[in-house]
């Protein structure tokens, strides 16, 4: 099982790394095209998936 330890994303158009640390609220990059979404408790992203560069980070429970 995996835990999520960092929530973050890129976005390949405006090159920002985004990170969302809370549960609740969308993070979204300088140019609004992805948002990052739900700290350590889950992953979801808004925008158009060819948009994010997934860097999220995990560890082995």
């Amino acid at each position: 099982m995996k835990k999520i330890v960092k929530n973050m994303a890129q976005c390949k158009k405006c090159g920002d790394v985004i990170e969302s640390k809370k549960r609740v609220g969308v993070v979204r990059c300088s140019c609004k095209s992805i948002g990052v979404e739900g700290g350590t408790y889950y992953i979801k992203r808004t925008g158009n998936k060819e948009d994010i560069i997934e860097l999220s980070e995990y560890e082995e429970i």
